[in-house]
């Protein structure tokens, strides 16, 4: 009987165990609120082989226990991955013996490891079992209920992640519980050992995910795990970063962090939309060219507008942007009265004799076209003042419509009229009075 069930344990056990070595991978079998189900087969091994049935009404069971077959059905719930509650039914029929055994085990179950291709586990617990004895003529004796205590270790092999192999041995311990039977015997405590292998699945047991603790260190409403600064309140557009002007750009990586501007140009704005952006435009209002910092140079002397003096006119560096300015002689020449230009008498009609003065005039204007030029009228003191002042402003007029319709832009003209508050001479002769009588001019550099 014990080497066939050592032959037979043996060819079962290694090829699972080497099947499940082979093909399982670490991870956690065992699983917290799993059931699960075993039929195993073993051997049933009586230490003391005179603890037979114990009958009190009549002669004892005649024949010593020899060792024989246990077949037991396993189920059991798993509080944890390493506790849980099992109960077997283990059934040892009269297949050498004539008694059948019927054990119940009710145990307490420990995974220390769960989580390689093989769970080692131990139990124990309280057992009762039911002796059914019968004589060689097939009569029963009485049925001996015994209770007992018991304790297992075993071995789960997994081959497969909720399915495998489990081999295990239990210790019973089975208490007397009668005396005086009629053959004046008293009931002796048994101790068995039952050796098992056999299958097993488990069910269910998925173990729920641990809810993730949210933390906003922050308190910006974005979980740490989905924020780019979890110590520093910030916005949702910005992954939780500071963004002050809201252009979606964190302030960290914005170079205009209080002006909103677009995720290309780095959260810069730009005004005159010269692709040239506003922290490096020398003129942001003003469309420009990168050569100039983002200025325009209307001239194209190669000096920006902002640099020109005369934005209008190409000039060049050493005048500030300016044409180079008339010569001394020049300016000396038309600076102050000019000879040679006549009225009308009470009127601010120029005599035709004066056009070769003031046209004279017009080519300096020409030739040099960033000189500006201020046109004084001046009269005597004859007559009304009121009507003087507003003769010498007329007149003035009259010289710079005439300098005008020769082509010399009207921007670069100014007028005023003294009347008689400026004499360069008292009024007392005629000659006198014609020197007040006069149009000055003065040449302006920008």
């Amino acid at each position: 009987m014990l080497k066939r069930l050592t032959q037979l344990f043996t060819l079962a056990l290694i090829p699972g165990v080497l099947f499940a070595h082979g093909s399982a991978s670490a991870r956690p079998f065992v699983k917290k609120d799993s059931f699960e189900l075993s039929l195993q087969l073993g051997g049933l091994f009586y230490l003391d082989q005179d603890a037979v049935p114990y009958d009190s009404e009549g002669a004892g069971y005649p024949f010593p226990l020899e060792h024989t077959f246990a077949y037991t059905l396993n189920g059991g719930y798993n509080f944890t991955r390493h506790f849980g509650l099992e109960a077997s039914l283990q059934v040892s029929p009269a297949e050498v013996n004539r008694v059948t055994f019927f054990t119940i085990h009710v145990d307490a179950i420990w995974h220390p490891i769960v989580h390689d291709w093989f769970v080692p586990f131990f139990g124990v617990g309280p057992s009762f079992s039911l002796g059914f004895p019968q004589n060689s003529l097939g009569v029963s004796y009485a049925v001996d209920p015994d209770p007992g205590l018991n304790a297992l270790a075993g071995v789960k092999v997994y081959p497969w992640e909720q399915a495998g192999f489990r081999f295990d041995v239990r210790y019973l311990l089975r208490f007397p519980t009668g005396s005086d039977s009629a053959d004046g015997r008293s009931e002796v405590a048994g101790h068995d050992l039952i050796v098992s292998l056999g299958v097993f699945a488990s069910f269910g047991g998925e173990e729920k995910p641990k809810a993730p603790v949210i933390l906003d260190t922050d308190g910006d409403g974005i979980i740490d795990t989905a924020d780019a600064c979890p110590n520093e309140p910030g916005h949702a557009s910005a992954n939780g970063c500071p963004d002050r002007d809201g252009d979606t750009i964190a302030d960290a990586e914005d170079r205009c962090p209080d002006n909103a501007g677009p995720v290309a140009d780095r959260g810069c704005p730009d005004r005159d939309g010269d692709k040239i952006v506003d922290v490096d435009d020398r003129c942001p209002d003003e469309p420009g060219l990168p050569a100039f910092e983002g200025c325009a140079d209307d001239d194209d002397d190669k000096i920006a507008n902002i640099d020109d003096r005369c934005p209008k006119i190409a000039g060049v560096p050493e005048h500030g942007g300016c044409p180079p300015p008339p010569p001394e002689d020049v300016v000396k020449r038309y600076t102050g009265a000019i000879k040679g230009i006549y009225f009308a008498q009470g009127s601010d009609v120029i005599k035709k004799n004066s056009f070769k003065i003031l046209d004279a005039a017009v080519v300096v204007l020409k030739e040099y076209p960033a000189t500006r030029l201020k046109i004084d009228g001046h009269t005597s003191s004859e007559g009304e003042r009121e009507f003087n002042l507003d003769l010498s402003g007329r007149r003035a007029a009259s010289v710079k419509q005439y300098l005008v319709e020769q082509g010399i832009d009207a921007e670069r003209i100014d007028t005023a009229g003294f009347g008689p508050d400026q004499p360069v001479a008292d009024n007392k002769t005629e000659r006198n009075r014609a020197k007040n009588r006069r149009i000055e001019f003065k040449l302006l550099q920008p």
